[in-house]
């Protein structure tokens, strides 16, 4: 009698409780990625600010709005930004061109861990899958910064970055305040992961280098865009860059909303990437 009621009991406890929301395993992340789990998360900017409530804010600066849920599906994306030394592998492999500032064409020594810069959008693609991965798309972009937080303007939160002076660990004063991202700085990048990781465990996705996305850049797309995946528009003139880099002093460029774009075949100082891969089974959010 003992050994039924043991039973009955483990079956009962087992069993799933009507709307509770169930979970798929989480994958296992390739080697130097994260796995984002699959869900509904708001894109685009939910605030606004005064010079939209006055009417001065161009129209060009709300591109990020209207606020929209979307859904994506789970995927992977790389914890840090490529660095030198992961595109001079690249570029030894497929007897490539060096980039201008590796002097002699090698890596400059002390710089290998910083984040890749002036390469072209058809470059990072390329690199991307050379290693069997792609540029993410701007929604899987803007999932993977957020972090988990929803409607808040920084991956930390609306705490404001902070851009007066410069950061302890690049030139400050011992003891000073340590900014929660790469920005505001005159001299060029930082060594990737030199600064908190996100609640996903990804750095830089503020400052340090802006980022390279799949999506062809529409100032109108937040209001046609599907909400389940949304792959960006199918043609365009420019790529949507993300992120906000070293030398940015806005904080309005620097949050997770925003959206900046440049032709795909420009180089610049200020623009890195990262890779993304898509995943078979992910995480469902709860």
């Amino acid at each position: 009698m003992l050994s039924i009621l043991v039973i009955f009991l483990t079956l009962v406890l087992s069993k799933p409780v009507v709307g509770e929301t169930q979970k798929a395993e989480t994958p296992q992340a390739p080697q130097g990625m994260v796995s984002i789990p699959a869900g509904d998360f708001w894109m685009g900017r939910s605030h606004f600010f005064l010079i939209d409530e006055v009417g001065l804010n161009e129209r060009d600066r709300r591109d990020d709005t209207p606020a929209h849920k979307v859904y994506v599906d789970g995927f992977y994306v790389d914890k840090y930004e490529v660095t030198n030394e992961e595109y001079a592998r690249y570029v030894q492999a497929t007897s490539g061109r060096s980039l201008w500032y590796w002097p002699g064409g090698k890596v400059a020594k002390g710089e290998e861990r910083m984040p890749v810069h002036d390469v072209t959008w058809n470059e990072a693609d390329a690199y991307c899958k050379s290693v069997d991965k792609r540029l993410p798309t701007e929604a899987e972009w803007e999932r993977a910064a957020r972090g988990g937080k929803e409607k808040e303007k920084f991956p930390w939160g609306d705490a404001s970055i902070g851009l007066s002076g410069y950061d302890a660990d690049l030139g400050g004063s011992a003891g000073a305040d340590v900014k929660p991202a790469h920005v505001g700085y005159p001299w060029g990048p930082a060594l990737v992961g030199s600064y908190p990781p996100n609640g996903y465990g990804l750095y830089d996705m503020i400052g340090n280098v802006w980022e390279w996305t799949n999506d062809w850049y529409d100032r109108d797309y937040y209001t046609v865009t599907p909400d389940r995946n949304p792959p960006g528009p199918a043609t365009g003139q420019y790529k949507v860059i993300r992120g906000g880099g070293w030398s940015d002093d806005d904080e309005r460029n620097l949050m997770n909303h925003y959206r900046n774009y440049t032709d795909p075949t420009a180089k610049a100082y200020t623009i890195g990437f990262r890779c993304a891969k898509s995943a078979a089974r992910a995480q469902v959010a709860p």
